[in-house]
Formats: C-alpha cells, structure tokens, sequence
C-alpha cells in the first residue's frame, strides 16, 4: 500500500534527490516532499516587530517551564563546547532578543561542516558567522552538509538535511555513514530514528558516551567521583523489537470546518468521499504528521496489525471529534508462547497484556507503561542481579529490597529469589492491583506491593537499612526533591537507579550524593554507570547507576 495513495493534499515540491537518506527512500518507494519543505506563500514571510517580541516571549516561557521540569537541555552544552563560554556568555548578557533572535529564515539553506552529534542524535555544526549552532538531522561529524532551516531556537536553529556535499574523511572520526544499512523508506524523512545509517557496535559506543557526558554536565560532581560508564548493553534484536505502537493522526481540515458548523458533539454524517488522513509518526523538524503503513523498529505482529487498525480509522474518520493516537501492543496469547507467530495484537487500552521475562510471567493494562523491548529485558534483569550480588556487603538470605516505581512488579519479581523480602512501591493503585496479581500467577510469596503516599512514600518500610537496596526506575522527569529527602532518610545501602533519561537521572544522583537542604547527608558513592539499548536506531539510552553509602560519620 502506498503511503501517499488516495492523497488529496496539494502537489508537494519537487524534492533533490542528491541526499543520501532521500536517494534511499526513492529507491524504496517514499515520494513525499522533505520535512520543513516551503509550504504556501507565508513560510518566509519576516515578521513584525510586535510579531517578533510575541514569539520570543512564547520562547522564553516554553524555556522556563522545561527547566523547571526537565532541568537545562543538553544540547547548551554542546552549543557551550562549540562556540566557546565568552560566545555564548555575551550573546546571554544581550537578552533574550539575541538568544532567541529570528537567525535565519525558515527555508534559508546554508552550508555547514558537522562538528559532533548531540545527545538527541543530531549533527551540529557552528554557523558561517560563528555566534550560532545549526542542528542537522541524519549526519554524522565531518560531512560537509546543505541544510534547510525549519526552525529557530535558542542559540541554535533546527533544520533538514538537503544534501551532503562532501563525506567524512576516512578514519578521521569514529562514526561513519553506511546508507546501505538503512533498512526504512522514511527514514530521513520520519522523526522515529535517527540512527539507522549508522553500525549497531558504533550506536553503541555513541550511547556510552552519551552516558559519560551526562554524569559529567549533569550531576554537579567532581569528575574524579565518576567512574567510566561500562559498554552499551546491546539489544539481541536492532529490528523488529518494538512491542508497542502509537500512530496519531489531525483531522482533516474538512471534517473540522464541518464539524465546527454543527457544533464539535454533533455527530455529522460519513461524507460521500472520505478525505484523506495521514496516520503514522510526525516528520522531522515539524508537527505535520507522515503517513506510514509499516515501521521496521516494531514486532513483525505490530507490523500485520498495522494495516487493518489504519483503515478502521480512515473508515470511520468522520466519527472522530480530533486527531487522536492509536494503539498498537504486542502480547503473548499464552505464557508458554515464545515465537513471534504465538502473539497477538492489542489495541484496547483497558484490556490485558501478557509478557514474560525469563521465567516470569507479568500481566498489564496495554495502555499502561512496560518495558518496549523485550528482547533485551533477560540480559536487562541480569546484570542488575550481577550488580547486586556484587555490590551488596548484606549476607545472602539476609538481603532487602525496596522497589519504588515499581509498576507492575518487574524487577521486584524478577529478582524476588535474591532477597528475604521485598517491598514494591507505587503511587497508582491499578499498578498495585496488577504487581499483586503477577506475584499470585508467578507463586512469590515474599513480596508485598505497597501502595505509597508521594508526601511520605516509604512510611511502611521497616527494613535495616545497612542490609536493603533500592531499586529506582522513574518516569523521564526523574525523581523529585521531596522523593530524594525520603530516599536519604531510609538511607539504603545500595542503590540501582534504572532510568529511561540518563540526564534527569545524573542531576538526582549528584543530588543523592551532594545532599539536599533539610535532608540528612549520607555519604553515597558511584559504583558503576552502564547504559543498555532499549531503541537501537534512536538516540534513546537507558541509564544504569549503582550508588553505595559508605561506612562512617556520615553514613546511616
């Protein structure tokens, strides 16, 4: 199926096809106009000086809400390496009419030699006037690249890659294009990936760096505090890994017109010729959404699924009242089931998946949060124990374990044997039902599923500190102060901080080891830093750090 078919959007521009990343997708079949390619009259159009302060203060709002909740975003740092502190301090002391300055106008094309690549996988290259950063997608450091700008941000713009005019120079940097390896006619177009002209064993080797970077820029300790972060635990499957797929899609501008004349809960009659819609992922650098059929990252199940799930949409369109995002999730039919042909796919978010990971058996709430890959979770739960039984000084049989963030039980069951007993905590309720029921279908016994209270979450843990560890996997914004205060004062002997963004999780365990205000000091010390490759051909890292507290004055 085409992923243009039956389109009644307007004739895209004619797009170069010098471009490695949009040769290939001609080659496999993907016509569509380059994302941020000019649209309608008014793409350049310079604005006024009131439509100016407006954006800029849009900007700088957008800005304060996410240091607020995120932190600083790591590519200042980059932007701070490449243009130099007194570049970057001057620009800063000028306001935030220079940092946000319009740089470039939307469409402008430059050419720019690629420096590094961020920790989002973009390439960055300092612009001709050497006061800017251009980010380019789909590059790798040394390319001479045109690219055509498609946004300004602070101190540096988005843009799309045109075309590379010049390759790297052989064994002049340790990452290397290989366009032959790029396995997804989208790519280059669609936001999804953005390592696929890229080795595995190099992917890996650029997330353990991502790693490093972090701890250095983000956790506020010396470095001689930071041990090198081990090699990438890799994932036994780069393709086809995926076990859940969330497609969204706008409604058209025609159903919205028509459904804005008659009131936005009138329900409206099926038109005679349903419009097109796209449903797939947005393409780079923008909010349009890319019309994909198939998506070589998710399981071969998803991928048999996807085609039915996306003609229900179309065909009913016209009952929708928005866009909306659609769910696709991989599930056993049985737990005894272990090929690819044994599963099913589940697109109720209510409705009830099954995994397994080694021998346990987990059920969850398919709109709920679990592990996407299965595949490297075996190897994911056993380096954990490896840490554990390594790190931990309690005597064996004689070990606790507190698991916050517990969810539906993962590492609580799955390392449940390595402890006496084990407390998993969660604020969600439906999460404790599912983590208590998982305990029951597996026969564990020595687990209790707490349903915890944020203001004081470990108030039912009585365990010896010096003989307990903790287990920490939080959502991306990591874990809050007040969580941190309540973590120093439980004081655990070890810590395995599991994170699915490696920055917010080097700020909490700087915090853990610096000390908070009103906090008591404990005197915790890195052990290990590990990443492990949940999204091979993304620039998605998992964070493993093991912290222990030391012995002494300021210990528990």
């Amino acid at each position: 199926m085409s992923a243009t078919a039956g389109s009644s959007s307007p004739p895209t521009k004619k797009q170069r096809n010098d471009s490695p990343t949009q040769t290939i997708q001609l080659e496999n079949g993907n016509t569509t106009a380059p994302a941020g390619a000019p649209q309608g009259n008014g793409f350049n159009r310079i604005l006024t000086p009131k439509e100016e302060a407006k954006r800029i203060k849009s900007k700088v709002r957008d800005r304060q809400k996410v240091l607020e909740k995120m932190g600083e975003e790591p590519i200042y740092f980059d932007i701070a390496d490449l243009l130099g502190d007194e570049v970057v301090q001057t620009i800063i002391k000028e306001g935030p009419s220079k940092e946000f300055i319009n740089k470039f106008r939307r469409g402008e094309e430059i050419e720019c030699r690629i420096e590094r690549l961020s920790a989002h996988g973009e390439g960055l290259a300092i612009a001709p006037s050497r006061d800017w950063v251009i980010a380019v997608p789909h590059c790798v450091p040394g390319e001479l690249v045109v690219a055509r700008i498609t946004a300004n941000e602070r101190m540096y713009s988005r843009s799309e890659l045109v075309t590379v005019k010049e390759r790297a120079a052989e064994s002049s940097h340790a990452i290397e294009r290989d366009d032959k390896l790029v396995n997804c006619k989208y790519f280059g177009t669609c936001s999804g990936c953005q390592y696929q002209h890229i080795e595995y064993a190099t992917q890996l080797d650029m997330k353990r760096n991502v790693v490093q970077r972090a701890f250095k820029n983000f956790s506020h300790l010396p470095e001689d505090l930071l041990p090198p972060a081990k090699s990438t635990l890799p994932s036994p499957l780069q393709f086809n890994y995926r076990t859940k797929l969330t497609p969204h899609f706008e409604l058209p501008r025609e159903l919205k017109r028509r459904r804005g004349a008659r009131g936005r809960d009138e329900t409206i009659e099926k038109p005679k010729e349903v419009p097109y819609v796209a449903i797939g992922f947005d393409k780079v650098g923008t909010k349009q959404v890319l019309d994909i059929e198939e998506c070589p990252i998710a399981t071969a199940s998803i991928n048999r699924a996807l085609p039915a799930e996306r003609q229900r949409v179309k065909d009913n369109i016209y009952t929708y009242k928005n866009g909306a995002t659609i769910l696709l999730r991989d599930s056993l039919k049985q737990f005894e089931d272990k090929d690819d042909a044994s599963t099913e796919v589940i697109t109720d978010h209510k409705a009830t998946v099954k995994e397994r990971v080694g021998v346990t058996k987990f059920l969850s709430p398919a709109g709920t949060f679990f592990q996407n890959n299965r595949s490297i979770l075996p190897s994911l739960i056993s380096y954990v124990q490896e840490q554990i039984q390594t790190y931990s000084t309690a005597q064996e049989g004689d070990r606790y374990l507190v698991d916050a963030y517990c969810g539906s039980g993962l590492f609580s069951l799955c390392l449940a044997t390595l402890f006496k007993r084990v407390a998993g905590v969660e604020i969600s309720a439906d999460s404790i039902k599912f983590a208590k029921q998982n305990a029951t279908i597996n026969g564990i016994e020595n687990v209790d599923f707490l349903a915890g209270d944020a203001q004081d979450i470990f108030k039912h843990i009585t365990y010896p500190s010096d003989r307990t560890t903790m287990i920490l996997d939080p959502p991306r914004r990591g874990c809050d102060e007040p969580f941190i205060k309540q973590l120093l004062t439980l004081a655990p002997q070890l810590i395995v901080y599991v994170s699915c963004n490696v920055h917010t999780q080097a700020r909490d365990v700087g915090q853990m080891i610096n000390g908070l205000p009103g906090a008591p000091k404990r005197n915790y010390e890195i052990l290990s830093i590990r990443g492990a490759d949940l999204f091979p051909q993304t620039y998605h890292v998992e964070g493993i750090c093991v912290l222990r507290r030391k012995t002494g004055e300021d210990g528990a």
